[in-house]
């Protein structure tokens, strides 16, 4: 999960990425698992009371980041984009060229308290499809 915490006093955005700690996914730090990372990582993201969803597509040495917001401009994609195109780099040793971004057109939440319902259904449907239809998750990028 990743935290997105924008204060007052800070130009960027802080984002805590702790499910990529060493301590809690050990995998993705020890270079002979590398080359077995999933192809999709979702990562439900909260900050500034609103949950959103980041989803990670690895493919034949390249990465898809798509960020999905119930309440557009809530969480800023491209600080998200931003953050995770780094992790990558270091993590996974992927190419920045090679790394695609893409802001998800998503139902958007009638009111103030629904977007972890909306994540869920989120991740429930990507999750699903990525099954079968890989290519239509991200709108057809690979």
């Amino acid at each position: 999960m990743a935290r997105y915490d924008k204060t007052n006093h800070a130009e960027e955005p802080m984002i805590q990425i702790t499910c990529l700690r060493k301590s809690i996914c050990p995998e993705l730090h020890n270079k002979d698992m590398q080359g077995n990372l999933p192809a999709w990582i979702f990562v439900p993201i909260h900050g500034k009371n609103h949950w959103s969803l980041a989803i990670i597509r690895l493919h034949n040495d390249v990465a898809m980041l798509a960020h999905l917001d119930s309440s557009r401009g809530t969480h800023d994609s491209d600080a998200i984009f931003h953050v995770f195109k780094i992790v990558l780099c270091l993590i996974v040793s992927i190419d920045p060229t090679l790394i695609m971004t893409a802001i998800m057109n998503v139902e958007q939440q009638q009111d103030g308290h629904s977007c972890g319902k909306h994540v869920l259904q989120m991740l429930a449907s990507a999750a699903i499809r990525s099954q079968t239809d890989w290519i239509d998750v991200l709108g057809g990028a690979y």
